[in-house]
């Protein structure tokens, strides 16, 4: 390992330090103050020195000091000079920031230009490329951040530091992994040709896209049903024989208005009998206007009704697909669960066979130590399958009762559905029995008094018509008018039977996508089932990788993963002390204390110790013991910064 040690270090006018030298030998000092003293000041110096930027790596920062309005003193040129030991080798640097002054010609006065930094090593001028490159030999500036800065690795980026931690072990064989899970098969059917990873950003894409369409179709539907035209009270079938009787009536009477065509006679009763014919259909249509305005609302009203019940329906479906997906997903978890404890029992009740004790071979018994390894490795081997099996237990039970409260929720969710839908269902049969009981109570055209009247003249008509004493040109006008009856007749119950054809395809349509939102709901339960068993793959490695990183620290535990409320799990890097999250419940004193545990994990990672400026150690009673040397940084009543010894 190399060993990177602080024998001293100078700060001159240096931000708010003028004259001061740790001498630290390379032991562990503490250097006191009170506070604005320079005690974070000696530690910006440190990596100013070595790379031209403050503890916070903020390249763009004044070390100049600065009077009390906040402006920089001239004349007063910030150095620092340390000697290090690197592998028990002395190494001196020092980084100055020279003012530079020109006098113009023709001027009086000196003008400053841009300062310039003075760099050397062991007393000898070095270019700014050759001094970075020398430090950069020395250690990596990345690494030098983490091994001297005890809150440097908590700063970073959650990402950055899990990537950081993985790094530190071995991957993990994925048949492994697969193998400790508890649908193994399933899993292994589920990967195929892919990667763990590759299949769960395949079936993440393929749930966003299925959930897209799904979502779509409940507007789908109700745009379907939109469309559905109203249809006449009277059947299809009736309407189709009704045509072929019209247009039956319609040849009948063209041919006889080609006979009237060719006679000469005239019957002036037929075009009395046409006016009054014209008048008793205008008299029909204004009554059945009036029909279909009084029923209109109400019948609006139905429409509306049947489409909230349709909608209904649809979401109580749904619903119930899903409470019998979570009851099949619960059943399946308590009988995993019920498999654990019957494993557990058995290995909890199992004893030691003493025939183990004794050699297959030559029949006798194996000496002490012998006997004494294989009761050790038989009580191992029992520990670990209890530890086990109670993980997996305690898993499962963890998943019982997440999957039991959201199938409540489901549940309750399908009862409100359900009460929905029964009322919409007994306000749909009420509205419908309220319009039958507004039809019947419309009088029939027929009963009314201007019928009768209007159908009195025209049989008179009829009569005189029959007698011979009408003319043939009013029989002819008599008769077109029938004809256009007929033809519009025809035109209305040709229209009629359009909006029953159109009905069906509409109605078709609904069960298309109906069907096909029963489809697409399957594959979506599929995939959810694909994810839980994936997850439970990335549960069971992160587990491992944990334990694996966990191992290496002293102190502090890290958590890589965390479980939604929906099941699914989200990577985490989380540092904790004794359970207590790093970054919102732990005090400052065990932030220093983890950071100090993390950089000597570090620093046997990275093969490098370096000093370690520990700020604020005031605040920790036991600071913990590092392999690398530490300066420690405390505020007390001194003045001015004081060495305080370890």
């Amino acid at each position: 390992m190399k060993e990177i040690k602080l024998k001293t270090i100078s700060y001159h006018n240096f931000k708010g330090i003028k004259d001061y030298t740790i001498d630290a030998d390379g032991q562990n000092v503490t250097i006191a103050g009170e506070n604005a003293t320079g005690k974070t000041s000696s530690f910006d110096g440190f990596w100013w020195l070595l790379f031209g930027k403050n503890s916070s790596e903020a390249s763009k920062f004044n070390p100049k000091p600065l009077d009390e309005n906040g402006n920089e003193i001239i004349g007063l040129e910030p150095e620092v000079s340390a000697v290090l030991t690197v592998d028990g080798k002395e190494v001196k640097l020092s980084r100055k920031l020279a003012e530079v002054w020109s006098k113009p010609r023709n001027q009086v006065e000196k003008v400053r230009k841009s300062d310039k930094t003075e760099l050397t090593v062991d007393n000898v001028p070095y270019k700014l490329t050759d001094y970075n490159k020398m430090v950069s030999d020395i250690i990596d500036e990345d690494n030098f951040k983490l091994l001297t800065n005890p809150m440097a690795f908590n700063n970073l980026k959650w990402t950055d530091r899990r990537e950081i931690l993985l790094k530190m072990v071995p991957d993990v064989d994925d048949e492994e992994i697969v193998s400790q899970t508890d649908h193994p098969d399933e899993l292994r059917k589920i990967l195929s040709d892919h990667t763990v990873d590759e299949q769960r950003k395949i079936v993440k894409a393929q749930r966003s896209d299925l959930k897209k369409k799904i979502d779509s179709l409940p507007a789908r539907i109700d745009e379907a049903n939109r469309a559905i035209p109203e249809v006449s009270t009277t059947s299809k079938e009736t309407l189709e024989a009704m045509l072929k009787e019209y247009q039956s009536s319609l040849s009948a009477k063209q041919s006889d208005l080609q006979a009237l065509n060719v006679s000469n006679d005239s019957l002036d009763a037929r075009k009395r009998k046409s006016e009054l014919q014209n008048e008793l259909q205008s008299k029909q249509s204004a009554h059945m206007q009036g029909e279909q305005l009084a029923l209109g609302t109400l019948a609006n009203d139905v429409s509306d009704m049947q489409i909230k019940y349709n909608t209904l329906n649809g979401q109580v479906s749904e619903q119930q697909r899903e409470v019998e997906s979570l009851s099949t997903k619960l059943q399946t978890t308590s009988d995993y669960k019920q498999v654990l404890l019957s494993q557990y029992h058995e290995a909890k009740d199992q004893t030691f066979d003493d025939s183990q004790l004794v050699c297959p071979t030559c029949g006798q018994e194996f000496p002490s130590d012998k006997q004494a390894e294989i009761k050790e490795h038989y009580n191992t081997e029992r520990a670990k399958k209890l530890e086990d099996v109670t993980t997996k237990g305690k898993q499962a039970a963890a998943d019982i009762e997440q999957t039991t409260e959201t199938l409540k929720a489901k549940q309750a969710e399908l009862e409100q559905s359900q009460t929905e839908l029964y009322e919409a269902q007994n306000r749909l049969t009420e509205l419908k029995q309220e319009l039958a009981e507004k039809k019947s109570k419309v009088a029939p055209f027929e009963e009314t008094d201007i019928y009768h009247d209007l159908k009195a003249k025209i049989d008179a008509c009829d009569i005189e018509i029959q007698q011979g004493n009408g003319g043939n040109q009013e029989a002819k006008q008599e008769l077109q008018a029938k004809i256009s009856k007929i033809q519009a007749d025809i035109e209305q119950v040709q229209g009629e039977i359009s909006n029953y054809d159109a009905a069906d395809r509409q109605h078709e349509r609904i069960k298309q996508l109906t069907s096909e939102e029963a489809e697409l709901k399957d594959q979506y339960n599929n995939l959810d089932l694909q994810s839980f068993v994936l997850d439970e793959y990335v549960r069971t490695k992160v587990k491992v990788l944990e334990k694996r990183i966990n191992d290496m620290f002293g102190l502090v535990t890290f958590k890589l993963f965390e479980t939604q409320k929906n099941g699914e799990i989200n990577d985490i890097c989380e540092a904790m002390v004794d359970g207590v999250p790093y970054s919102t419940d732990l005090n400052n004193a065990a932030r220093i204390n983890a950071g100090l545990d993390i950089i000597n994990t570090l620093s046997k990672q990275y093969q490098v110790s370096a000093p370690i400026f520990v700020d604020n150690a005031e605040s920790v009673n036991n600071i913990i013991e590092t392999e690398s040397q530490q300066i420690r940084l405390a505020v007390s009543k001194d003045k001015q910064l004081t060495k305080v010894g370890d």
